[in-house]
């Protein structure tokens, strides 16, 4: 019998880039993915003791997996730790349900949503595991000179813009 041919890249799970959360609780976080931003559960592993230990969820394409705490690996959440030194951008058909469903469920809003000068509609939410998300709706393509136009008159009208360019 040949053996079968293993694609090293396993372009059939995966694209070329997976993000990987370390969380406080697998399985909430995998809940609250679900429910807030709509990706499906492919699948979550539990360890010798019953715990989640791994969690894979995806959208269009796109995989999510999901990881414990483990301190003395050095995996912490963002929740433990704080802050999130990176975000997420989810680009969905309409931001103002997505974003108002994602804080019903625990998320903390950070602001408003609004359009946004490279063309998106965008609103940002901290999940619960203290992950920052934009969540996005494409609006427009704007020309390089509109996105120029856009950006000068977006970034000179808010006030951290201004306050930091007084310093």
């Amino acid at each position: 019998m040949a053996k079968k041919k293993i694609d090293p890249l396993n372009k059939k799970q995966y694209g070329a880039v997976t993000a990987m959360l370390t969380v406080t609780d697998v399985k909430a976080a995998a809940a609250f993915y679900q429910k807030a931003f709509g990706f499906a559960k492919r699948g979550i592993m539990n360890g010798p003791d019953g715990k989640a230990i791994h969690a894979e969820l995806t959208l269009r394409g796109t995989t999510l997996m999901l990881g414990p705490e483990m301190p003395q690996m050095g995996a912490r959440s963002a929740k433990t730790i704080g802050s999130s030194p990176a975000s997420l951008y989810l680009l969905t058909d309409n931001v103002d349900k997505v974003v108002a469903k994602a804080v019903k469920l625990g998320a903390a809003s950070k602001g408003p949503v609004k359009d946004m000068f490279w063309g998106d509609r965008t609103g940002n939410v901290v999940d619960p595991e203290g992950y920052l998300w934009m969540v996005a709706t494409h609006i427009a393509e704007p020309t390089p000179k509109e996105l120029q136009q856009k950006m000068k008159e977006q970034m000179t009208s808010q006030p951290a813009a201004q306050a930091a360019s007084a310093s």
